[in-house]
């Protein structure tokens, strides 16, 4: 008899410590900036978004753009939140 196994990607430690931080100090779907977890985690904007990008492609975090002129010049913020938060609001 075989049974059917679902691969999960592998996350790395940083992707745990900052999916735990939007568990448990981010909850009820907030949206939050890469430099508020930085700072919860002391750690670079680099360690961060590579982090993200990994729970992202994994389907636990979704990310959303808002674009903003700042000081003259068009940019973007880029917001996270849980996945599992969002899917029940639509739901």
């Amino acid at each position: 008899m075989t049974t059917s196994t679902t691969t999960r990607p592998r996350l790395s430690d940083r992707a745990h410590r900052i999916h735990f931080q939007l568990r448990v100090n981010h909850t009820e779907g907030e949206w939050v900036e890469v430099a508020a977890l930085c700072a919860g985690l002391d750690l670079t904007s680099h360690e961060v978004r590579s982090a993200l990008a990994e729970l992202v492609s994994a389907g636990v975090v979704e990310r959303e753009r808002s674009y903003i002129r700042r000081e003259g010049h068009p940019t973007h913020r880029t917001s996270f939140c849980l996945a599992d938060y969002t899917s029940e609001v639509s739901a």
